[in-house]
């Protein structure tokens, strides 16, 4: 498998796992995500209550869909919006000076606290989101050989562990903290 089309695989791969893992989270985990979004205070308080759910759903939905090869690219396109959204409200908030939010991005057992890291870790997700939506062919694995689609997981999972890691990170370490 070229490089480029390892690297879109692999993206896939791990873009799925991780939005399956938050809108799971999200939806598993209403109440704390919802006071979470409404910290963020760009929309009426209580909005939580309703637009949580739909964002778990919406990634849910993003994370089955980069399999059905007539809807990878469509998958990308909402991943990237939710993207977007997430780093726009940070960024709003990092402006206003309002570090001390829960991200909501880390799960119920993980505080993640507003920062400039969680913008470049979106950003590298961005970036993942853009080579699956530029690359939809390279998911079509069936056709790979076993070797090319064990390196495309094994570099998912890498992908996946670093994304984890970043977050144990941000949630534990103040010198990533941006004071």
């Amino acid at each position: 498998m070229e490089p480029g089309l390892l690297i879109a695989a692999s993206s896939a791969i791990a873009l799925s796992w991780l939005m399956a893992a938050a809108g799971a989270a999200r939806l598993h985990h209403l109440q704390d995500h919802a006071r979470s979004f409404d910290a963020y205070a760009l929309l009426p308080q209580g909005a939580g209550r309703w637009l949580v759910p739909v964002l778990g759903v919406a990634e849910c939905a993003a994370a089955l869909a980069i399999w059905p090869r007539g809807t990878r690219v469509a998958a990308a396109v909402l991943m990237l919006a939710l993207l977007v959204l997430y780093s726009g409200a940070i960024a709003i908030n990092l402006l206003r000076g309002r570090r001390d939010i829960e991200c909501g991005c880390g799960g119920a057992a993980t505080h993640v606290p507003l920062s400039g890291w969680l913008l470049a870790r979106n950003g590298a997700l961005m970036a993942a989101a853009f080579a699956v939506h530029e690359a939809p062919q390279a998911l079509a694995l069936a056709g790979a050989s076993w070797p090319s689609a064990l390196a495309a997981l094994a570099v998912a999972t890498v992908l996946v562990l670093l994304y984890n890691g970043a977050n144990f990170l941000l949630s534990r370490d103040t010198l990533l903290q941006d004071d």
